[in-house]
């Protein structure tokens, strides 16, 4: 159930079934709040008959699965959905940080913001917390930045250009050198700090 390379989750595919055991890779899309709610989403590559056998603990910790397809092809949706969720949290950051730039005031400008319907899901409550500069870690940015290698290695292996995500990856990165413990959201502060926005204007 680990975010790993979809090739990883073919590799332990195929040394269980050397020792005769089925496996199943199950990828985890929600926060610990979806886990603690029962309101998770699992990402499930492997055997159809094996998925059907399981999905009693499926329903047991998530609120929907799905069956993608052959082993690998759980963590290959995962990589596709935390492309996503990474990208778009830099997309958010680098807007707030044009909007704070052109004179909107923070507070509203997050508001309003999460009120769109621009704004994934996922990315609502980034900006509730952000604007009373929570960055505590629910989604640690180091974990955002493995995810981000993993995302950059399988297009490298596919010939992708993934631009967008090259460049999110390296503000990710940049922030992650300076606050290892918070969360991915914190590029939305790195944003605001590489366009000279003041500290005590971020506070207010």
């Amino acid at each position: 159930m680990s975010t790993i390379s979809p090739e990883s989750s073919r590799e332990l595919q195929r040394i269980g079934a050397r020792g005769g055991i089925d496996v199943l890779d199950v990828a985890i899309s929600g926060s610990t709040t979806s886990a603690e709610e029962g309101n998770l989403t699992l990402l499930v590559g492997g055997n159809a008959e094996l998925f059907r056998t399981a999905e009693p603990i499926f329903q047991a910790v998530a609120k929907q699965y799905f069956l993608l397809g052959g082993p690998g092809a759980g963590t290959a949706m995962k990589l596709v959905v935390n492309t996503m969720l990474g990208v778009g949290m830099q997309a958010i950051a680098e807007a707030v940080a044009l909007g704070e730039k052109t004179g909107l005031d923070r507070k509203r400008l997050l508001e309003v913001l999460s009120k769109t319907a621009v704004i994934a899901p996922a990315h609502v409550g980034k900006l509730a917390r952000t604007a009373v500069n929570d960055y505590s870690p629910q989604f640690p940015l180091r974990l955002m930045n493995k995810d981000f290698q993993l995302i950059l290695n399988a297009a490298a292996q596919e010939h992708i250009p993934m631009p967008a995500t090259e460049a999110a990856f390296r503000v990710n990165s940049d922030e992650l050198a300076h606050h290892d413990e918070e969360d991915f959201s914190a590029v939305l502060r790195r944003m605001e700090e590489v366009a000279g926005i003041a500290a005590f204007t971020r506070n207010q």
